[in-house]
């Protein structure tokens, strides 16, 4: 996708005017924020990043031929930079540069995100599920709906991986573009909290936000959990945001819910029959009358503003309760009928490495879960005592380079929900995997029915060995992922595989 774009009408209002007047009669061809993309014709846009300053990599662009070179912030050598290319190409400064990125973007793709009924999904726990039940949702009755997240972007069955939740703000524009040019009507994008802080998602017109709820997570970038918050609620105050779905189980969803029903039509959702004490907190409420657990999945009864339904939804875990009521009322704010909303809901299946089910008769059942917060696997072991009667088995580790204060608390969540727990490797990245797992034993009272195993292949075969038919093994944090990071190395690792030859190895039958 290339578009010539004149270069005064795609920056008029966010560089000086005086500025404006040396932009006319140059045309751009394609944004590029990496010098290794750079090409003739290109506008090459360098701030100040996480790790470093895009101007350091302006001289390699220029000779790769970018016609103009819009810059921003302080750099020791950032005059001598400029000396040696504004006699080659225009040079352009741009106040706050980092947070007009994505409005530029979106500016030269034509505002994709203004024809899309653009969703937009933050919280802790939930937020790869609820859009993909809201994709699968919105695809079942409608043109196609596009996705943006943890597990890639594109459309549910052709889905790109890239790494990150949310690329950035030149990526998401371009995205958006490709799908509404496919003729989809509908976007589900994931929000992460780095996302927001970062501009990644500044110029996208959300039409809906959902929040699934707020736990302690990524203080190791945000530094306080008071931090983390802020992040969160920039997405309820996207200009022209027309409705926010929250989790009002959530004390965070609350406390959100009350602050931005202000100026933004409030749809809360929750597990409790009881509502009367949310009713200053939304204008809309969508709640649970009953939820009654089978082996795999809930009979459920809910009230509505278009009325009561009961249906049957495929999934474990009452969390997944809670992401089907998360979907439905944001699929009743999509004008969808309370009818084909609750059919189509009824027909969803459970996402990559979310509660991902893996069984073979007469063996343990394994459940692959991606959950990596004190409250999400909680959520999740909990679960294994609603849809089984065996003994629940846990696998996890903890990940390196991140928050280590969550270590201990992840120790006492599994020791109060699971029966066996192996404690093993998940992506050490640069620590010591052996002093993570060290970390994590601290917080058990007792290690009786605790083992450690840095090996997480090993772990996962003495857990699918011992347990016994009618167990379960739960495999928690890695979920989806394909590989293991250790240092900068991805080396080749999917729980669900390793699962599946251990199942077909084992024995069928009880265990002496």
């Amino acid at each position: 996708m290339q578009n010539e774009v004149e270069l005064d009408f795609l920056l008029e209002g966010f560089i000086d005017d005086a500025l404006i007047e040396r932009c006319k009669g140059i045309k751009i061809n394609a944004l590029v924020q990496d010098n290794r993309k750079a090409r003739s014709g290109n506008l090459f846009i360098a701030h100040q990043g996480y790790n470093t300053h895009g101007l350091l990599y302006a001289q390699d662009a220029v000779a790769k031929g970018v016609s103009v070179v819009l810059w921003d912030g302080d750099l020791n050598n950032r005059d001598e930079i400029l000396d040696s290319i504004s006699n080659k190409v225009l040079c352009l400064h741009c106040d706050h540069l980092k947070d007009k990125v994505g409005a530029i973007a979106s500016r030269y793709y034509e505002q994709p995100s203004l024809s899309l009924n653009t969703i937009g999904v933050t919280g802790t726990d939930g937020k790869t599920s609820i859009a993909h039940f809201l994709a699968q949702c919105l695809d079942a009755y409608d043109v196609h709906c596009g996705v943006l997240g943890t597990l890639g972007n594109g459309f549910i069955n052709d889905l790109h991986p890239t790494g990150l939740t949310t690329v950035d703000a030149l990526l998401v524009q371009k995205t958006l573009a490709e799908i509404q040019q496919a003729g989809a009507k509908h976007v589900v994008m994931e929000v992460s909290s780095h996302g927001l802080v970062q501009g990644r998602v500044n110029g996208v017109a959300f039409t809906t936000a959902v929040l699934s709820n707020m736990a302690t997570d990524h203080l190791d970038y945000h530094g306080t959990l008071d931090n983390y918050a802020a992040a969160k609620k920039r997405l309820f105050y996207t200009p022209g945001l027309g409705a926010a779905v929250i989790n009002l189980d959530d004390a965070f969803g609350r406390e959100l819910a009350k602050e931005v029903r202000d100026h933004v039509c409030v749809w809360g959702y929750s597990l409790e029959k009881n509502i009367s004490d949310y009713k200053n907190y939304a204008d809309y409420f969508i709640n649970a009358q009953g939820i009654k657990a089978f082996e795999r999945g809930y009979h459920l009864s809910v009230s509505t503003p278009k009325g009561e339904a009961c249906f049957d939804i495929p999934l474990l875990g009452r969390f997944n309760v809670s992401n089907a009521l998360a979907v439905l009322s944001t699929l009743l704010v999509s004008q969808f009928s309370l009818e084909k909303a609750v059919s189509s809901l009824s027909a969803v299946h459970s996402v990559d490495g979310r509660v991902e089910i893996i069984t073979e008769p007469d063996k343990p059942t394994i459940v692959v879960d991606y959950a990596h917060t004190e409250q999400g696997l909680s959520a999740v072991c909990q679960s294994m005592r609603e849809h089984f009667s065996g003994e629940t088995w846990c696998v996890f580790g903890c990940g390196g380079d991140r928050d280590r204060s969550k270590r201990p608390l992840m120790a006492k969540i599994v020791e109060k929900h699971a029966d066996r727990i192996i404690v093993t490797t998940d992506n050490p990245r640069h620590e010591d995997p052996q002093a993570i797992i060290d970390e994590v034993m601290s917080g058990f009272t007792s290690t009786k029915n605790v083992e450690a195993i840095l090996d997480r292949r090993q772990a996962i075969d003495i857990a699918i060995t011992n347990a016994q038919p009618g167990d379960v093994v739960l495999l928690a944090g890695k979920g989806h992922e394909t590989s293991q990071i250790v240092g900068d190395v991805h080396i080749a690792f999917d729980d669900r595989r390793v699962a599946r030859e251990f199942l077909s190895l084992r024995e069928t039958g009880a265990l002496k």
